[in-house]
């Protein structure tokens, strides 16, 4: 039997939200937004998606409960420092730590979901010896 995979992580947005969702988790955090399904009858909340590498991040629209502090998303960043300078920027504040060696960060989006990322070290080259042109042959 296999394991489960995760599908889609759902946050709160308090109604209204969708504006500061788009510009926190599309402008800053880079997350591409995808189009969202139809609304089933009944469901009244608005909802806002965004693509997670083969997942969706969805921001429901509805009334706000409160969350746990321990709870929260964790996401692997390629671009860490750079996320981390348009979070500070943009106003929120960050902090960072190393944990086993690898760099981490948290901070809160603008309806207090808790956010931690974490450095996803850059993939190594197919082929990592250094090139130079003069090392380029062209045939016809």
């Amino acid at each position: 039997m296999s394991p489960p995979l995760l599908d889609h992580v759902q946050l709160p947005m308090p109604p209204g939200g969708a504006a500061q969702a788009r510009r926190f988790y599309g402008d800053v955090l880079g997350l591409p937004p995808l189009p969202a399904p139809d609304a089933h009858e009944g469901f009244e909340s608005r909802l806002l998606r965004f693509g997670l590498d083969g997942m969706t991040l969805d921001l429901c629209e509805g009334r706000y409960t409160g969350v746990a502090p321990q709870a929260h998303l964790a996401l692997r960043l390629r671009e860490l420092p750079a996320v981390l300078q348009r979070l500070r920027a943009a106003g929120h504040p960050v902090d960072a730590w190393a944990l086993d060696g690898e760099g981490r960060a948290s901070t809160e989006d603008p309806f207090g979901n808790r956010l931690e990322f974490i450095a996803l070290e850059p993939q190594p080259l197919l082929h990592a010896k250094d090139h130079h042109v003069t090392q380029l042959r062209i045939s016809f």
